[in-house]
């Protein structure tokens, strides 16, 4: 049986191609598989774990805590991971904001995809996140929720799209967004901000880097179906209408636009522990 949460989870969008290169990016930029102790902060069903993996320069001496909140997306990734013999992958079920307690030892990196922009309290978890951190260990994030993240040559089709969902929403179901219900990664901070944030914790910032990626419309299907994304531009609204009219909306707008992909840019950063 599946559950709302699983119906309506970040999996279909995480699996695809652009996104993982979006990923890669950071783990690339941040020279992760360099350290011995790593952790994959809100792991989900595994994808970012395994892009480490790959990337392990001694991976028989390194030990990688996986932890997310869910205990399904922590099976899932247990078993897509399966069993290696060549690493230890330590599973751990965590909010990421209880990091200190999650992960008792000391690590040499921390890894956080597309995540922080859901925390409410950023400044606590950057401070945990800087006492687990080993002497010059390394935080790496990146975040596709932040002022400037959309394009100006995207501004046409978001504009065309939502208002096209709402219409739809209105027209089929009788329903309007609740403008006042916004959640967490719908407040959205600057670039700067997010800078500011780790340096005032005691980073040095290593890597400020921008990614303009092109989403294709699969893209933007698979993040319609997601809760916080459905939550975010119709707050108030049941999942499963707000899906339908956001779904319905975005092939109606991609053909008339006659679309192969829209942009969207990418903050990843990578700081070390002063």
């Amino acid at each position: 049986m599946v559950t709302a949460s699983e119906e309506y989870s970040f999996t279909s969008f995480s699996n695809l191609p652009f996104y993982t290169k979006v990923n890669e990016r950071l783990l690339d930029l941040a020279e992760v598989g360099k350290q011995r102790n790593i952790v994959d902060l809100g792991c989900g069903t595994g994808g970012i774990t395994k892009l480490i993996i790959e990337r392990l320069q001694s991976a028989k001496d390194t030990v990688i805590y996986a932890v997310d909140h869910s205990t399904t997306a922590l099976k899932a990734a247990a078993d897509e991971i399966g069993d290696r013999k060549d690493v230890a992958i330590n599973y751990v079920h965590s909010e990421a904001q209880n990091l200190t307690g999650a992960v008792k030892e000391k690590v040499d990196a921390i890894v956080y995809c597309n995540s922080i922009h859901y925390v409410p309290d950023k400044t606590d978890l950057v401070a945990q996140i800087k006492d687990k951190l080993l002497p010059n260990g390394i935080f790496a994030f990146n975040t596709s929720f932040f002022e400037g993240s959309h394009p100006e040559d995207s501004h046409e089709f978001f504009r065309k799209w939502m208002m096209r969902s709402l219409r739809i929403l209105k027209r089929e179901h009788g329903l309007s967004a609740d403008k006042s219900a916004k959640v967490e990664s719908r407040v959205q901070l600057k670039a700067q901000d997010y800078i500011e944030l780790v340096e005032n914790a005691g980073f040095k910032v290593l890597v400020n880097d921008f990614n303009r990626v092109e989403v294709p419309h699969e893209g933007w299907h698979h993040i319609s179906g997601f809760s916080d994304w459905i939550e975010g531009v119709m707050p108030g609204v049941p999942l499963d209408k707000g899906r339908e009219a956001l779904q319905k909306g975005l092939a109606q707008i991609w053909e008339e636009m006659e679309l192969k992909t829209i942009p969207r840019i990418w903050l990843s950063v990578s700081a070390a522990k002063a």
